[in-house]
């Protein structure tokens, strides 16, 4: 990422001072999740007329990009994947079997009403046999929320089962969310105010009791964050900032929901996580305080070179130097490796380690 970011930035430089027409005007180099990719991949070639994309990721961030890409007017654009070998995902591929389609099928058979919300990685084989089989609608970790909050609002919350999957963890923390809403005690007005304009304390929780997540799904990333994690986490960092994914399982869910209901921390998206800490330093420089932030990083390690460079460019900028900001990402013991002189993986090496999951998959860029 570190070179990917250099180059971005060279072209945005010479981009200031270019008079000759020739530099791209839209960034050739963008790093992002899975919808913003091809959003991006779009506006390279409408914006900088490029001839091909190049998607470092996983098979189903290509098929994303590739598909985005045709629904808006590039579908001759080729899209060329990093290696010719499957790159697979866990959770992508909990939702290719008879497994999933049984719970889908199942649902369908049933006589209320049911909107199948589907997490955008996944397969776009997925997405189209999920849609012959029950209404379906694709969500990012950004806006599943509002989602099943307007479908909920539109169909009524009394009739409508939401099926959430295949990710078991972020079905169960979206249901926790909403627990935490009715458990503190929000009133009509602020649920109206912060959630949704048409729901209500009675329609969050017929929302919760109406949700049904499919139980046999996790990304192997985002596992990493085991119970001794928790541990570490609430003995070492209670001062901390804490961030989580709505992919991480529960435990480490838990802390970072309650802490954000005080706002000294936050659950959501990447988007939601980066713009947390950005706004935590940028508080805190702005006032001129002479203090470290800690922030616990609840989500994949790709995410820390992207947040270490903001936050970087945040206090390089500000008059004040008192600040300073820690970014911790605790894993699990299972999920370090070992590296060999050879760059081969070992789980009892004594050299340097890289943290990572054995065996690799997940939807980092």
């Amino acid at each position: 990422q570190g070179i990917l970011f250099a180059i971005k930035k060279r072209q945005m430089e010479l981009l200031q001072s270019d008079t000759s027409g020739k530099i791209p005007k839209f960034p050739l180099v963008a790093i992002a999740d899975s919808l913003k990719m091809g959003d991006d991949a779009v506006n390279m070639c409408s914006q900088s007329n490029v001839e091909s994309i190049i998607c470092l990721g996983v098979d189903f961030m290509s098929e994303s990009v590739s598909a985005i890409l045709g629904k808006n007017g590039f579908s001759g654009t080729p899209v060329y994947r990093a290696t010719h070998k499957h790159i697979g995902c866990s959770l992508a591929e909990s939702a290719e079997g008879l497994n999933y389609k049984a719970w889908l099928n199942k649902s369908a058979s049933e006589k209320s009403k049911a909107l199948h919300v589907v997490y955008i990685n996944t397969s776009l084989e997925t997405k189209a046999t999920s849609s012959s089989i029950i209404p379906t609608i694709t969500c990012t970790s950004s806006n599943v929320l509002q989602t099943i909050l307007q479908a909920s609002a539109q169909m009524g919350p009394e009739e409508l089962r939401i099926c959430y999957g295949p990710d078991t963890y972020m079905g169960e923390n979206l249901v926790s969310l909403l627990s935490a809403v009715l458990d503190s005690k929000w009133s009509d007005e602020r649920i109206k105010r912060d959630l949704h304009p048409a729901h209500d304390q009675a329609s969050i929780r017929a929302l919760r009791d109406n949700t049904d997540v499919y139980p046999s799904g996790n990304c192997v990333v985002h596992h990493m964050f085991g119970q001794s994690v928790v541990d570490t986490v609430m003995k070492d960092y209670s001062d901390a900032y804490v961030t989580a994914h709505l992919e991480v399982p529960g435990e480490m869910f838990q802390i970072a929901l309650k802490k954000s209901l005080v706002d000294d921390g936050v659950v959501g998206s990447t988007s939601n996580i980066l713009n947390f800490i950005e706004r935590k330093v940028k508080e805190a420089s702005e006032k001129g305080e002479n203090k470290r932030l800690k922030f616990i990083l609840g989500t994949e390690a790709g995410m820390v070179t992207s947040i270490v460079r903001s936050v970087q460019e945040i206090l390089d900028s500000s008059s004040s130097k008192g600040v300073e900001a820690e970014i911790i990402f605790p894993v699990s013991s299972e999920a370090v490796m070992g590296v060999e002189n050879d760059g081969s993986e070992s789980s009892t090496s004594s050299l340097e380690v890289v943290p990572g999951v054995a065996g690799g998959g997940g939807g980092s860029t």
